[in-house]
């Protein structure tokens, strides 16, 4: 084999094995519908499960603070350091994937899109203003370790 014959079928075999692991890793399976997924990781270090996500309380250090970290929105209802202090929600509204927020002043959670609002337990109480409709939103079990707050949200 001449040398610009071998570096020919070098390159074409380069050429396919970089193809192959292209399209292998392309087709996964992966189901992105947008809907996020919130048990990825920990939230800034922690968690480690699939299914929960962790902040640091102190990232909440008063009444009515949030965060939010892998699709969860954190607010804080209380001031004891207590997992009942705090509840945990979706992060993005059900109706059309807006960022919720909570409104300390009208306590209620409010999506930024179409101003869905929402209760501390989750219930709808005003749907969206372009006609659409939304759904109750889930609410996580929580647990606070030390200055961990988890969320399971499955």
């Amino acid at each position: 084999m001449e040398r610009d014959e071998f570096l020919k079928s070098l390159g074409i075999s380069l050429a396919m094995v970089c193809a192959g692991t292209c399209l292998q890793s392309c087709g996964k399976g992966d189901d992105d519908t947008g809907t996020p997924n919130p048990g990825q990781g920990g939230g800034g270090g922690g968690g480690g499960s699939s299914n929960t996500v962790s902040v640091d309380v102190s990232t909440m250090a008063a009444i009515g603070n949030q965060t939010k970290a892998n699709g969860v929105l954190f607010i804080r209802m209380a001031a004891a350091n207590v997992a009942a202090s705090f509840v945990a929600t979706e992060a993005i509204c059900p109706h059309q994937g807006g960022g919720l927020n909570w409104q300390s002043g009208n306590s209620q959670i409010q999506c930024d899109n179409h101003f869905s609002t929402y209760n501390i337990a989750g219930a709808v109480t005003g749907q969206p203003t372009d006609g659409g409709s939304t759904r109750n939103l889930k609410i996580y079990t929580l647990a606070l370790t030390g200055t961990r707050l988890t969320a399971t949200t499955s």
